[in-house]
């Protein structure tokens, strides 16, 4: 199996948001040297018929341009902290590889436009399965799109965190994306994985609306639906595989 993450691209469009931060930098700290210089030398004299405009330039100026330098810092953080990898999309990867043979391309860390955010997508002729992948410890109760987490007390509370809705999201916008690219008879699977497991991650299922398993058991879990059939040829394979990659 090919473990792969489009680390190159993450990395060039990580280096194109750093330069538009500089540059918004750059051009609002011109805009605030220049709003002040406009108030030391005056180019402009009351009573000149330009002067009402002018005054109010070289007040403006140095407002926007400390608006531009302040946000451009919220960008220049976002290039700093681009994830160009997923660890435990890595790790999940390399323990299919021992399983899965070369028809199979695991992705890791998708991110585009359109998109959005997905840990991982494993695509071969069954089709395309995105992947939720978490650490997490504990005991929860799985039922629809609905997660319960057993607290300290023994009482199960209700999470707001929901990675079967997550994941949903991402199958969805990945299928109008490649329906918009002409790939729209690709079929679509979703499953959450638990890197942990017992008793470190306790899941108890009841319908859920996507598959919950352990990364153990990934393979095994996932038999009787993604694994169930060939479903793509090799040409629509590499299609899709372009598509998530690049």
């Amino acid at each position: 199996m090919q473990n792969v993450a489009p680390t190159r691209r993450l990395n060039r469009r990580s280096r194109d948001v750093l330069l538009a931060a500089a540059l918004l930098f750059l051009l609002g700290a011109a805009l605030l040297v220049a709003g002040i210089g406009l108030h030391i030398v005056n180019l402009a004299v009351p009573g000149n018929s330009a002067f009402a405009l002018y005054d109010l330039a070289r007040k403006s100026m140095p407002a926007v341009g400390a608006l531009l330098c302040i946000a451009s810092m919220p960008l220049a953080l976002r290039a700093a902290s681009w994830r160009t990898d997923n660890a435990l999309a890595w790790e999940l990867g390399e323990g299919l590889a021992a399983e899965l043979d070369q028809r199979f391309v695991f992705i890791r860390n998708i991110s585009q436009r359109g998109i959005g955010y997905v840990d991982a997508a494993l695509v071969s002729r069954h089709g395309v399965l995105l992947l939720r992948i978490t650490q997490r410890r504990g005991e929860y109760r799985n039922e629809g799109g609905s997660w319960l987490r057993r607290g300290r007390d023994g009482r199960w509370r209700t999470l707001r965190w929901s990675p079967t809705r997550e994941v949903v999201a991402s199958a969805l916008r990945v299928e109008s994306t490649m329906q918009a690219r002409g790939l729209g008879g690709v079929p679509i699977f979703a499953a959450v994985v638990f890197m942990r497991e017992e008793p470190a991650a306790q899941i108890h299922a009841r319908q859920p609306a996507v598959p919950v398993v352990h990364a153990s058991a990934l393979v095994s879990g996932l038999r009787d639906s993604y694994f169930a059939a060939w479903r793509l040829d090799a040409r629509t394979t590499q299609q899709a595989v372009d598509l998530l990659y690049h």
